[in-house]
């Protein structure tokens, strides 16, 4: 690559960089006006950039959900898979490296920013979206949206259940790793360290896991991600109100073993329960407890267990109450 190549593929990721900047709301907007104005040609990749990031929605979503259950997957032989998908900002960078050679002063074009809402450990909250949809945001949570030309919507971590409103706008989801466009319905997206899960309660999605084969969810259905790839579940209604159970401010054991119960009722508590024993851990739990109430899940432990507990520093100890 020439030494103009060089300067417009690097003119071209610097445009990338500050809209994304901007976008997350992280931009020193005093140094990007500064930035801008220094040279016509920054203006221009700038603006072209941020024609290029909407446009790079990926279409297959939006075919997908438009089409009848019965015809996803067509019953006539696969086609060929479709090339893996590159991000937004990768779209964005790419196409500016082509196009950002035109000189001359482009219009500035305003990007408007994402709104966004969290949530403390121990703490939901529900919002009202602009276009009257509703996302109820369960602990330790961050989400964002932008309503412009599209409807998108973010979960950066942890989970949230969306209530979504029908429009002519399509609703799209967005996380690593799954990414979805959501019909009318209820849906529930769940991220982990090492694991995400899209549920649909009622309606239907068209969800793409890290740029492979689209699937269509029905109401029931998960797709489910982790370190063994990604692969489409069905929840039965016992299963699906034991997953939503935290909406109603409640955890449900149901033959759990105790050291992925403890996983469960940290999410929730700042002074975290840990097993000082942990022979305890195959321990099957049962029942449903209040979220607010881990002293009524530790009597639980005691009374039916033998499994005793102690404060130790910021920490709440399991151990086996020892006979005298």
């Amino acid at each position: 690559m020439g030494e103009e190549g060089k300067a417009g593929a690097s003119l071209s990721d610097r445009a990338v960089d500050w809209l994304v900047a901007l976008d997350c709301g992280t931009a020193d907007r005093a140094a990007f006006e500064a930035w801008r104005i220094a040279d016509p040609r920054h203006a221009a990749a700038f603006a072209q950039a941020a024609a290029t990031w909407r446009r790079t929605a990926d279409p297959r979503l939006s075919v997908l959900l438009d089409q009848p259950a019965e015809a996803w997957p067509p019953a006539a032989e696969p086609a060929p898979p479709p090339p893996a998908m590159l991000s937004r900002r990768a779209v964005a960078g790419g196409a500016l490296a082509a196009l950002v050679a035109t000189a001359g002063a482009g219009a500035f074009l305003v990007w408007p920013r994402r709104a966004y809402a969290a949530t403390a450990i121990g703490e939901r909250r529900t919002l009202i979206l602009p276009d009257g949809s509703h996302a109820l945001l369960n602990t330790d949570t961050r989400v964002a949206w932008r309503f412009d030309d599209e409807r998108d919507f973010w979960i950066e971590r942890g989970e949230a259940t969306l209530l979504v409103r029908e429009a002519a706008k399509p609703f799209r989801l967005n996380s690593d790793p799954i990414d979805a466009r959501l019909g009318e319905g209820r849906f529930n997206l769940r991220l982990e360290q090492e694991s995400a899960q899209l549920l649909v309660l009622t309606g239907r999605a068209a969800a793409v896991y890290r740029g492979t084969l689209a699937r269509t969810l029905e109401a029931g259905n998960a797709l489910v991600v982790n370190g063994a790839g990604a692969q489409v579940s069905h929840f039965s209604p016992a299963a699906i109100a034991t997953a939503t159970a935290w909406e109603r401010g409640e955890i449900v054991f149901n033959g759990m073993r105790l050291d992925r119960a403890l996983a469960e009722f940290n999410r929730y508590l700042p002074e975290k329960i840990v097993l000082q024993d942990a022979d305890l851990a195959p321990t099957r739990l049962g029942g449903s407890f209040r979220i607010t109430d881990p002293g009524g899940f530790l009597q639980a432990l005691q009374q039916g267990f033998d499994i005793d507990h102690r404060q130790q520093g910021n920490q709440i100890r399991l151990f086996r109450r020892r006979a005298a």
